[in-house]
């Protein structure tokens, strides 16, 4: 957040200064930094109304199921050393999670129902410390800004446009298919390395990426259609699982597979 904050307000003082001299620039960069930071303040919330999105503690766990998840989860987040981390769910069929927010404040993880028709409890496990391995990389600390912007001009978008989203989505396909490569896996093969140290069993990620990639292809969620930003943030990007079941020589969840295969862990898939 700090390289954030320093880049928008050299970026304000410079338009500033050359509109108007120094102080117009100090001004400015003081001005953009602030909205910055109210946005920051204000975006995760903003993200959770969005989409639906209601916390789970447990307190208001509904289900022994949840109950049970939670306090799986709290045992990865004390063994991996966090503070705290806070959890959504999404009721929807798609099997996701991703994460938000830094390693200082413990982030927050945020996972659909689907997620629980899919996996096992060992899997769910998986899933959580591969989100925690990208919220530990300081890889989400400022997601949130990002992906709340990102359904607001989704949502403009999706109101200007006449087109329907099968419309869209041939030209979306088509430009993952060229863009997907092992340098643009490395964030997950990481978090995928450290859910299988955290977990000591790599199979168990393998199994459930695996699981994830035919979930993810057997549903469908309309704000992963219209919203770029969440689909690079699902712990299964669900172009890359339509990619893997049409182009299996090109397929990503492969190269995960086959990175957690180089483990030098027990069981690996």
């Amino acid at each position: 957040m700090l390289k954030v904050n320093l880049f928008v307000f050299i970026t304000g003082l410079l338009v500033g200064w050359g509109l108007g001299g120094f102080f117009l620039g100090i001004s400015i960069g003081a001005l953009l930094c602030a909205i910055v930071l109210i946005w920051y303040t204000l975006a995760t919330e903003l993200l959770l109304q969005r989409l639906n999105a209601i916390t789970l503690t447990e307190a208001s766990a509904a289900s022994t199921m949840y109950r049970l998840f939670l306090s799986d989860a709290y045992k990865l987040i004390a063994a991996a050393g966090f503070p705290r981390t806070s959890f959504s769910i999404i009721q929807n069929d798609v099997p996701l999670a991703f994460s938000l927010g830094s390693r200082r404040s413990g982030g927050r993880i945020i996972v659909t129902s689907g997620l629980f028709k899919t996996l096992s409890r060992a899997e769910i496990s998986a899933v959580v410390a591969h989100e925690l391995g990208h919220i530990r990389a300081g890889e989400r600390e400022i997601t949130a800004m990002w992906l709340g912007l990102s359904l607001v001009l989704a949502s403009v978008w999706t109101a200007l446009s006449s087109q329907s989203r099968k419309d869209h989505l041939p030209a979306t396909l088509t430009s993952v298919t060229h863009q997907v490569s092992p340098g643009r896996l490395k964030p997950d093969c990481r978090a995928d390395a450290f859910a299988a140290t955290l977990c000591k069993d790599s199979s168990i990620m393998a199994s459930a990426l695996h699981k994830l990639e035919r979930g993810v292809r057997a549903t469908h969620w309309d704000v992963l259609d219209r919203t770029p930003t969440l689909r690079q943030l699902a712990i299964v990007n669900p172009i890359h699982a339509r990619l893997s079941y049409e182009r299996p020589e090109q397929s990503p969840m492969a190269h995960r597979v086959a990175e957690l295969r180089r483990l030098a862990l027990p069981n690996a898939a």
